[in-house]
């Protein structure tokens, strides 16, 4: 007979129940540890309740170890994210990868700024509470506490597209969408066009061309024939800027006490100028001094604009009358005059534009502020608003 060895079945069976014995040990402390953080998140979500007594849960979802809800607080949202791992409230952070987050960052920036003026990003960026959306395929992200008044309120849809490489979620995609775009004109807002005379001025007019950018403004710029060779680049940045150019006579001349064949002569001048600047043909005609016969009116194959706020720039070279005369009798479909010749003009819009996007004005061409208002131009005619 062999003989047994004692010590072959001995060890194995007390590996055998070590390991059990720390394997049920782990298997007690992940109970244990587990039924702690439930209890902890518990708390956690029982203060969030307690603080959204009044309020309605609207959402609630769940990224990873990442609890997300969103209350309705009047007719604000409020959402907040709980990390379970750790039972605390967290931030959008929790659902961005580490290394990402600078990147996020801009990229709202960035869509901050395709959207808004640059006053009012600056708003958002120096102060305000922050609150998220989160549906499908998109983030809402919605802007409460900044330090400007305005009508409307200030939210930022951004699309996962947009993101997902900064994400450590998993997300719809869609297969086409559209950022929000601060020139996408609304038709059932209030809409004012800006027009300025006698230019192109050089830096002036590039100053004007700056600040409209920055607010996400347009205006329509009626040029001087005889100055756009002199100030070439001048024209073509307008031209290529999305705003608009028309004709203010070839050298300012009032068309009522010129001659009929001079005042054709002038504008197929200024035209041929026009097209060899920017291949592109003049549609609109300001008169000078708003001065203009039924004989050129019918002669002239151009569609006439005048106007119904005239600031008279020119006149009071005056920030604070400027700015009053727009402000004090603005309404929507208003066509304003100015002139891009003076410092105190230039100085007046860049003061002006946000107090009228405050006060929910769009700031247009005046050609886009006909298509607002549904109205065909039509040559031949005059218009002085909307």
């Amino acid at each position: 007979m062999k003989k047994i060895c004692l010590k072959s079945y001995v060890i194995p069976i007390l590996v055998t129940l070590i390991c059990s014995t720390i394997y049920l040990y782990n298997t007690k402390n992940e109970i244990i540890y587990e039924t702690k953080k439930i209890i902890k998140t518990a708390n956690t979500l029982k203060t969030i309740e307690e603080e959204n007594t009044n309020n309605t849960l609207i959402k609630e979802n769940k990224f990873n170890d990442i609890k997300y809800l969103l209350y309705s607080e009047n007719d604000n949202l409020k959402s907040y994210f709980v990390d379970e791992k750790i039972d605390e409230i967290t931030d959008i952070y929790s659902i961005i990868k580490k290394d990402c987050r600078s990147n996020f960052d801009a990229k709202i920036n960035e869509l901050l700024n395709l959207k808004y003026p640059k006053f009012i990003v600056e708003a958002i960026n120096n102060s305000s509470t922050k609150n998220y959306e989160i549906k499908d395929n998109e983030m809402i992200i919605y802007y409460t506490d900044v330090s400007i008044n305005l009508e409307e309120k200030l939210f930022l849809t951004v699309n996962f597209n947009e993101i997902k490489d900064y994400l450590n979620i998993t997300v719809k995609l869609d297969s086409t969408y559209q950022n929000e775009n601060g020139y996408n004109y609304d038709p059932n807002k209030k809409s004012v066009a800006l027009s300025f005379d006698d230019g192109p001025s050089g830096n002036k007019t590039l100053e004007i061309l700056n600040i409209l950018n920055d607010n996400k403004a347009h205006a329509t710029f009626f040029m001087v024939g005889n100055r756009m060779n002199s100030y070439a680049t001048v024209v073509t940045t307008v031209h290529n800027s999305g705003n608009e150019i028309g004709s203010h006579t070839y050298n300012h001349c009032n068309l009522k006490k010129t001659k009929l064949s001079k005042v054709l002569e002038q504008e197929k001048l200024t035209s041929q100028i026009y097209y060899d600047l920017t291949g592109d043909t003049l549609k609109l005609t300001r008169p000078p001094y708003g001065s203009i016969n039924q004989k050129v009116k019918e002669s002239l194959d151009t569609i006439f604009i005048t106007w119904n706020i005239d600031t008279e720039d020119w006149r009071y070279k005056d920030v604070e009358h400027i700015k009053s005369e727009v402000l004090d009798k603005v309404n929507d479909g208003d066509i304003i005059l100015m002139h891009d010749s003076y410092e105190t003009t230039v100085e007046a819009v860049r003061q002006v534009l946000p107090l009228l996007y405050e006060e929910g004005y769009q700031v247009v061409s005046v050609s886009e502020l006909a298509a607002l208002k549904g109205q065909t131009l039509e040559k031949n005619n005059i218009y002085r608003h909307f």
